[in-house]
């Protein structure tokens, strides 16, 4: 079960779509003001930071990242 620290807990569906746009996104693309993350945000609920912050967390994860010195957010989600 996910578990935030703040606000409400991510739903799988809402981690899929997080992680599709992951996916989807250059990293440096990653933030709150790109309109794609905005629509993103809308479309399931959190703020557009929150979604960003996720993204973060995904990149926090992603073993290229990693290999290239990035770390993303230090405090990962504890979502599974």
């Amino acid at each position: 079960m996910a578990v935030a620290s703040r606000g409400r807990a991510w739903s799988r569906e809402e981690l899929l779509v997080a992680l599709n746009l992951y996916f989807s996104l250059p990293f440096g693309q990653m933030h709150a003001r790109n309109p794609i993350v905005v629509a993103t945000a809308r479309a399931l609920g959190p703020t557009p930071a929150s979604v960003a912050m996720k993204l973060a967390n995904f990149a926090s994860l992603d073993p290229y990242h990693r290999a290239r010195g990035i770390s993303g957010l230090t405090g990962v989600s504890r979502a599974r």
